[in-house]
């Protein structure tokens, strides 16, 4: 079975029916998003026609949504003045748009290794290794950033969501220099990490 990345596209939309969970009363945010991606066993198998070894083409990563664990304060979120509820499930859909982006971009990385040849697991396991460690904890770390104060500030600093909100469509939507594409055409776009570096955040 080929690799797949599962939930990309197409992409999915919040409502604010999606947040279903039991509000944290303790927390100071009007929601929280949870979601997240499955991280894959990297296998190597023998190629026949070489005698080394390949990365098995059986990956798959899946991005998920969790409802019940993603919560909104409705009463407060309706009672702000300076921001309206559509703009603050904006700023939760920058949550998952993060997670997804970083799925993404980690299964692209997968796949580059696909043409190399392993002279078997441990080798194959000294390039993968990297790749993991560079998604490995890396949304929160974006989340972080992405909440704080200085930049959107949970969503209620409007011009600090304008920019994160051009961050995420610049990694979705500009191709790779040097251009790259998938095997059914479909160009790679700039990882989001690169395209944060680019704007001076370092995660």
């Amino acid at each position: 079975m080929p690799s797949k990345l599962v939930g990309f596209r197409p992409a999915k939309t919040l409502t604010w029916a999606d947040f279903t969970g039991p509000a944290d009363a303790g927390s100071a945010n009007l929601a929280f998003t949870s979601a997240g991606f499955s991280v894959p066993s990297v296998m190597a198998v023998k190629d026949l026609a070489s005698g080394k070894f390949v990365m098995d083409d059986n990956i798959t990563i899946t991005i998920t949504f969790n409802g019940a664990k993603s919560w909104k304060k409705m009463d407060e979120i309706n009672a702000k003045k300076k921001r309206t509820p559509a703009e603050i499930l904006k700023h939760e859909q920058g949550h998952y748009d993060i997670v997804a982006l970083l799925a993404r971009d980690l299964f692209i990385d997968l796949m580059q290794l696909k043409s190399k040849r392993y002279g078997g697991q441990a080798e194959l396991n000294k390039d993968v290794a990297p790749i993991l460690a560079r998604y490995n904890g890396t949304a929160q770390k974006i989340f972080n950033k992405y909440d704080e104060k200085t930049e959107t500030d949970h969503g209620e600093n409007g011009p600090g969501q304008t920019k994160w909100d051009g961050f995420f469509q610049s990694a979705s939507s500009t191709p790779r220099t040097p251009a790259q594409s998938a095997p059914d055409g479909t160009s790679y776009k700039i990882p989001l990490l690169d395209v944060l570096k680019s704007n001076g955040i370092t995660i």
